[in-house]
């Protein structure tokens, strides 16, 4: 019974439409071949949605790990930049969970 009420409440939660935007520019972990970039996540409430979003990255190929912080409304990611991109994680978490993205605009100096 615990795990059909887990399911559940996941279903639930990947119901809800809601927003994540990159809030910090892309970091290169040193040496390993693998960056990092910061998504926040405004709707993401609850360990429902923590769940919601680490699927629907690590379905992205190169994507490594996935940290999220529903109180922070955070979730970082860290993957292989010669396999996906920040964009194509952040398209991923918008078909496969629901929550609709907003990509920073980026200015040329």
């Amino acid at each position: 019974m615990r795990t059909i009420r887990t399911v559940t409440l996941v279903v639930v939660a990947l119901a809800g439409v809601g927003l994540v935007t990159i809030a910090h520019a892309q970091k290169q972990t040193p040496g390993s071949g693998t960056q990092v970039v910061t998504l926040k996540v405004p709707d993401m409430f609850c360990g429902g949605c923590e769940v919601g979003v680490k699927v629907a990255a690590k379905k992205v190929d190169g994507v490594k790990s996935v940290k999220t912080d529903a109180d922070k409304r955070l979730a970082e990611v860290t993957f292989d930049p010669t396999k996906t991109t920040p964009e194509a994680i952040a398209s991923a978490i918008t078909k496969n969970a629901g929550f609709k993205v907003e990509l920073p605009k980026v200015t040329k100096q």
